[in-house]
């Protein structure tokens, strides 16, 4: 999806990348708010309140887990939006299709075990309004994602980026993990103190 939503196809398809990347990044923020709220109501069901320490414990827990997850390399199952959109529908439609799907991450591929993460973060929160704020950033980030591919005009460039792209594979995991771990120490933190 990154590299099939890049100036080169959009130009080739009629469209203004700039207006389908609005249209995706709004779609992910969305679709990431509307998960959250979900999530935070839900986690109203749970016992207690958010400041109970065993939530704490849960998404300290899922850090650590989550950090050897991504270290490991290990892969979780997951989709591909429907590039058949792209010549089906107008940029604006698959540009928010595209974007409902990535910011509610099981509709599509969960690259690292922030997803997860996000998905827990939001229902331990006991709060719709945390949950959409939390899934509204998560939505935002997976959104801004497509704004790799700005510089791509070229057959050449769009290329270079899939070879930068699977070379930073690596380096992302592990930044994922990093991520992972920095998230479970904050919940430690605020466990002891």
């Amino acid at each position: 999806m990154l590299t099939s939503i890049s100036p080169l196809g959009e130009r080739a398809r009629g469209n203004r990348w700039w207006v389908t990347v609005g249209w995706l990044t709004a779609g992910a923020m969305v679709g990431g708010a509307a998960l959250g709220v979900v999530l935070g109501k839900l986690g109203q069901a749970l016992p207690g309140t958010a400041d109970d320490d065993w939530r704490l414990m849960v998404l300290a827990a899922a850090g650590v887990g989550g950090a050897v997850w991504d270290l490991a390399g290990y892969r979780f199952p997951g989709r591909q939006v429907n590039e058949d959109w792209l010549s089906a529908f107008r940029s604006w439609v698959y540009g928010m299709g595209f974007g409902l799907q990535l910011g509610a991450p099981p509709a599509t591929v969960v690259n690292t075990a922030l997803v997860p993460i996000f998905i827990l973060a939001a229902l331990l929160v006991d709060d719709t309004v945390n949950g959409l704020v939390i899934g509204a950033a998560f939505g935002a980030v997976r959104g801004l994602s497509a704004t790799m591919s700005r510089g791509v005009r070229t057959t050449d460039e769009l290329r270079r980026l899939h070879r930068r792209l699977d070379g930073f594979a690596d380096r992302v995991r592990r930044l994922g993990a990093a991520v992972a771990a920095v998230l479970a120490g904050a919940a430690i933190v605020n466990l002891v103190v």
